[in-house]
């Protein structure tokens, strides 16, 4: 059974009324496709969900409040450093279209994710703070510190300071909560400081004041630190399912801490914890505000919307993946793997492999081509083959098929009817010349089947003593300047018989 579906069986043994299953990230920068692997996960479980009858929600909370700490390198410094330690949604759009940075980049992200299929409900944290759902597990973190402070202790073996509070307020004055620190609370309003040299990448402004943590309508005070958050988040929301990258999830990590957190300060039910491996990319973990990646939205350019929601579902969540479209065979095999578990969907065989194609299809499930993409990259490459494209009702992925050839396919996959007659073709020996000579001869015939041309072909380079590899080698170097390309049959019909004829008379008389 596919683990989804097995969770959702254990899910519904509880049986709960509803089942709350939540996903979360901090839009610090173009985000990268190892994010999606959250996006989908969750997505699979709400979905499987839904299929045992369990009723279900599924939400996305984009953490707009957290401050900017690192400028992508793709962004001006000179324009952001003034932004360093503010929250995300005082940081301006990197362009028009947005209402601030956060925005931006969580907009550009979540048209990924609902285009590869997965549409949860968005929740932004700032509005999380404003509408108040949060005020009542900001106030019982502040009156148990003590508490939370041994929770530190345990987890982290060193002592924490009598004078820390997990808050941060938004300096009035500065607008940065990086740099400001709480160092009292008297159940009412929390005393803090904005201090210069808090961080060693901006600066504060030394204001100090008191100021109430709860915020509402009119703003957002400050925040708790996101582990503690975490916490309170999922009480402010009702989250009862929700997982998280095996750092987060391993022994001592932020879900242990927001665990002990949830029950022993807020009374509230750990949500089910699900832990799941990350992608890597060139064997790197992938970072969204160092721009380490491929950014999710570029996928959308090398991969049908269905292969990339494909990419995810097949994963094994308890092993890491490394996804590298750079390698010129990782694009070619994603898609024939699809093809091979659409055959199991279509025949009906019921295992895993059809109900991972059948998770991967963003509304009908839709037969794939039969056509693999490489040879669809080899007819992209040739004339007048459109309408075997269209035959194939591979239109679709013939466009990325193009976008392979262009950017990842190796050169011996790469081919390019040369204008003017290759230098290297005048190399060809005397029996290679008077085989295309003879070959210039069969194109005044009309062939209607690739087959039979195939076959004379290669009868014909016997008849001049070539063996076959000589034969194709210089019908290729004649067309493209290489001893090798797409069978030769179909390519060389695909063109102007009339060029090809004249091409190969050019070289059989040089």
């Amino acid at each position: 059974m596919f683990w989804a579906d097995a969770l959702a069986q254990q899910l519904k043994e509880r049986g709960k009324k509803l089942e709350w299953v939540d996903d979360m990230k901090t839009p610090s920068g173009r985000i990268h496709v190892g994010a999606l692997m959250g996006v989908v996960i969750h997505d699979l479980i709400y979905k499987a969900l839904k299929d045992a009858g369990i009723e279900a929600k599924y939400t996305y909370v984009f953490e707009n409040h957290d401050p900017m700490d690192d400028i992508p390198s793709y962004l001006p410094r000179e324009k952001y450093e003034p932004y360093l330690g503010k929250p995300l949604f005082e940081v301006p759009s990197p362009e028009p279209g947005a209402d601030n940075y956060a925005e931006f980049y969580a907009k550009e992200f979540q048209h990924v994710f609902n285009t590869i299929g997965s549409h949860p409900e968005i929740i932004w944290t700032k509005d999380l703070y404003t509408s108040g759902k949060m005020n009542e597990g900001i106030k019982k973190v502040l009156d148990n510190v003590e508490e939370i402070r041994k929770i530190y202790e345990e987890l982290y073996e060193k002592a924490i300071p009598k004078d820390w509070y997990p808050f941060q307020v938004y300096c009035p004055e500065c607008g940065k909560v990086s740099t400001t620190k709480v160092t009292s609370w008297d159940g009412e309003e929390v005393t803090f400081e904005c201090r210069v040299e808090a961080v060693d990448w901006t600066k504060g402004c030394g204001y100090e004041g008191k100021i109430s943590p709860l915020s509402d309508e009119t703003g957002i005070r400050g925040k708790l630190p996101w582990k503690v958050e975490w916490a309170v988040k999922w009480q402010a929301i009702g989250v009862t399912v929700e997982g998280a990258g095996k750092d987060h999830m391993s022994k001592g990590g932020s879900h242990d801490l927001a665990s002990l957190v949830a029950k022993r300060v807020l009374g509230y039910e750990v949500p089910f914890p699900i832990a799941y491996e990350w992608m890597l990319i060139g064997g790197r973990k992938m970072s969204s505000s160092k721009g380490v990646g491929s950014a999710a939205r570029d996928m959308l350019e090398i991969l049908p919307p269905e292969l990339l929601r494909f990419l995810i579902v097949k994963m094994d969540i308890k092993q890491q993946t490394n996804f590298d479209p750079g390698d010129p065979q990782t694009i070619p095999r994603l898609f024939d793997e699809y093809q091979e578990y659409a055959q199991h969907h279509f025949d009906n065989k019921g295992d895993d492999y059809a109900r991972i194609f059948e998770l991967s299809q963003i509304d009908d499930v839709k037969k794939p081509p039969k056509v693999s993409l490489t040879q669809l990259a080899q007819w992209v490459q040739m004339p007048n083959m459109e309408d075997k494209i269209k035959e194939e009702g591979a239109e679709n992925w013939a466009k990325y098929a193009r976008v392979w050839v262009e950017r990842f396919a190796p050169e011996k996959d790469k081919f390019l009817v040369s204008d003017d007659v290759p230098e290297s073709a005048f190399g060809l020996s005397g029996a290679q010349k008077k085989y295309l000579g003879k070959v210039s001869d069969l194109l005044t015939q009309n062939w209607t089947n690739a087959e039979d041309f195939q076959q004379a072909l290669y009868d014909y380079g016997k008849e001049v003593g070539l063996t076959g590899k000589e034969a194709f080698a210089a019908l290729y170097q004649a067309l493209i300047g290489k001893n090798f390309g797409p069978r030769a049959a179909e390519f060389i019909l695909a063109l102007d018989h009339g060029f090809v004829k004249k091409r190969f008379e050019e070289v059989a008389n040089s």
